[in-house]
């Protein structure tokens, strides 16, 4: 007796995942229980996740310096004088990655993908320089792997400078961030599976209030379009201001960051001096605070953060130092935000709709507030290195505003949704016609690819993906001697399928036209 089971359903193709970023950068360490993971991608799935194999972010040390400008984080009474003090950053190292991930699971970020490209320390304890090397060994890392969608490498501008413009005193630029960002977008073109979000470097030095505000944009602006380079346009995108974020809380802030403790040690017993003069025994326990401050065991973080509690309960400087310094390390590049926006777009909306009017979450404002004016200059610009802006609207909060490639001359790829809609759709069809190797090039096949691939698309197009009143009007698949192959491509083992769509445009313009009609 003979038994034949036919399958019941034909094979179908299920779509690729279209919102898995690589986020690529340094962390506090890299290991899997004691293995290194180093320039090797690992899949994480939450913060927690993170934090287990790369640690928790780094904390750069601040000075408090004393000034008699307009603009002061703290104000101090000294022997009944009212005197201000900054607090500011004591040194360049600063590094992205981890509140990056933050923002990103914030607005809407799930499976991604983390190579770690060092530590933020090196043997000597001392901070390390973001390096370009590094940072280009962790985008070829990247290349392995199969699965991301997406390339983010937050660190990019903290790359070092190499000056300033030669038309401006304050705007810097950087031949490693240029050759990275190019190398980004080599790498998509290339694999033709993901896109590359950049920031805009030398975006932290601008200021809104410089009379010299629009020149310098100008300039910024100008040195990014020639950063980007002419290669695989069409698989990037950017986004301008950074942003100013909630994800670092004044919490998580201690005395430890500050790099000279007799100067906060000065300042905080001037003002228990000052709040306390009456009440003696309430001035005793403060300055025993300040005490330990100045003999804790740094190794010790249960006294530290307890410690730390104390101080900021009875002194309000002190609360307004780490307000500071977390409103500080809270400014971020947007592009973690905006993978984490991609895939909330993904899930809710689909990939073939704009990731753009979206409000950001955790986020206060963006550091330049652009009218309509500059942004027209910036989203469509004459040489079509297109860079989108993220702007405040009155009860609206901060939105994306702004969905095109830096190929938005292209009428083909301008907008971001076409771009990543292709690569979702080609890659789908790749991974589903492999089994299809070394079948018969024949009639057979050649039917049933076409049945395959006509079915997908057609799941796709009823989801409103693919634009037209019919299937047929939507997208057309064809596969044959005499329609994409001749005789000798079949004596060569070629095998070609040719897929016609019609993608969804969005509605960038909207145009009101109003008419008064005269009483005939």
């Amino acid at each position: 007796m003979y038994v034949t089971e036919q399958n019941a359903f034909p094979p179908s193709i299920v779509g690729v995942a279209t919102a898995v970023p690589v986020f690529i950068g340094y962390s506090a360490r890299a290991d899997i229980n004691g293995r290194s993971v180093t320039l090797k991608p690992v899949r994480i799935e939450s913060l927690a996740d993170f934090e287990s194999v790369f640690g928790r972010g780094y904390t750069p040390p601040y000075q408090i310096t004393a000034t008699d400008g307009p603009v002061f984080d703290v104000e101090v009474a000294i022997d009944g004088t009212p005197t201000q003090f900054v607090v500011s950053p004591a040194d360049q190292s600063r590094f992205h990655l981890y509140n990056s991930l933050r923002l990103f699971f914030d607005n809407g970020g799930g499976t991604c993908f983390v190579v770690s490209v060092g530590t933020y320390l090196d043997a000597g304890a001392e901070p390390v320089r973001v390096e370009l090397k590094k940072l280009q060994e962790g985008l070829q890392a990247s290349a392995e792997q199969v699965g991301p969608t997406m390339v983010v490498i937050p660190d990019a501008v903290l790359l070092p400078s190499d000056g300033h413009l030669a038309d401006s005193s304050v705007i810097p630029f950087s031949n490693d961030f240029q050759t990275l960002v190019q190398g980004m977008l080599r790498q998509c073109s290339e694999l033709r599976d993901r896109v590359a979000i950049l920031d805009v470097y030398g975006t932290g030095s601008l200021d809104q209030a410089n009379p010299q505000f629009a020149s310098e944009l100008s300039s910024l602006v100008e040195r990014f379009h020639s950063d980007v380079g002419d290669t695989g346009l069409n698989y990037g995108m950017s986004y301008f201001p950074f942003l100013r974020t909630t994800v670092v809380s004044p919490d998580e802030v201690d005395f430890l960051c500050i790099s000279d403790p007799a100067e906060l040690e000065s300042v905080l017993r001037a003002q228990a001096s000052d709040l306390y003069s009456g009440n003696e025994q309430k001035l005793t326990i403060v300055e025993g605070l300040i005490d330990q401050m100045v003999g804790v065991d740094r190794s010790d973080s249960h006294a530290v953060t307890s410690l730390n509690a104390g101080l900021a309960n009875a002194l309000p400087a002190w609360k307004q130092i780490t307000q500071s310094i977390a409103a500080d390390m809270g400014v971020l590049p947007p592009s973690g935000a905006l993978a984490g926006l991609y895939a909330l777009n993904d899930q809710s909306r689909g990939v073939w709709n704009a990731p753009a009017n979206y409000r950001l979450v955790s986020v206060i404002d963006p550091t330049v507030a652009i009218n309509d004016s500059e942004q027209g200059d910036l989203n469509a610009p004459p040489n079509g290195k297109a860079i989108d802006v993220i702007r405040a609207f009155p009860g609206r909060g901060t939105v994306v505003w702004g969905a095109r490639t830096l190929d938005s001359l292209s009428n083909d790829w301008r907008y971001i949704q076409i771009r990543r809609t292709v690569i979702y759709i080609e890659q789908s069809i790749r991974n589903a016609l492999d089994p299809f190797v070394f079948e018969p090039n024949d009639g057979n096949t050649w039917a049933r690819v076409v049945s395959l691939v006509s079915n997908f698309l057609q799941g796709l197009w009823t989801q409103g993906g693919l634009m037209g009143a019919t299937a047929s009007e939507a997208f057309r698949v064809e596969c044959g001697l005499g329609s994409t192959m001749t005789p000798q491509d079949i004596q060569e083992g070629y095998m070609t399928v040719r897929v016609t769509l019609r993608v969804v445009h969005p509605a960038e313009f909207i145009v009101l036209m109003f008419q008064q009609q005269m009483e005939g």
